[in-house]
């Protein structure tokens, strides 16, 4: 019985000490982005809102869906934008390339970086409020502006 109490306790204590050595992602902001076509790889222009500062970002991108249908156009759609807290925040921090890891592909709602790993966008909402269609599979953004 005590080794086992000592046991959960030095598990316990590593678990700590792995949280703190790695920087946990937190809520940046929000990237809303309308999908332009029904393509496989559609088009999207998005705006980033950065719940920091206020300002917000334009990208134009596009969208591989792994789902079961494709998506249609003029579709809505809402990611929650994180980072972990030891990302530099600087303009344009969104523009690369996001991948589902490869064992999520036909079922993912969150995407990460593939130059900024430390960057990761995970699907909230779109307006038709039905999310069972869509696996995303990869995202490519480029910025388009900064405000001024």
């Amino acid at each position: 019985m005590k080794a086992a109490m000592i046991l959960t306790l030095s598990l316990s204590l590593f678990a700590t000490q792995c949280l703190a050595v790695s920087p946990k992602q937190e809520n940046i902001g929000d990237l809303i982005c309308t999908v332009g076509d029904a393509s496989p790889k559609a088009g999207m222009i998005c705006v980033f809102r950065n719940k920091n500062t206020g300002l917000e970002e334009e990208y134009n991108g596009s969208l591989s869906n792994a789902g079961a249908a494709p998506l249609g156009a003029n579709r809505t759609l809402i990611w929650a934008v994180n980072a972990k807290t030891t990302v530099d925040l600087k303009p344009g921090i969104l523009a690369q390339r996001y991948e589902a890891p490869e064992s999520e592909q036909t079922k993912a709602k969150s995407v990460e970086g593939d130059e900024k790993p430390g960057v990761s966008l995970s699907l909230i909402t779109d307006k038709n409020e039905d999310l069972t269609a869509l696996a995303t599979l990869s995202i490519e953004l480029k910025l388009h502006s900064t405000p001024t």
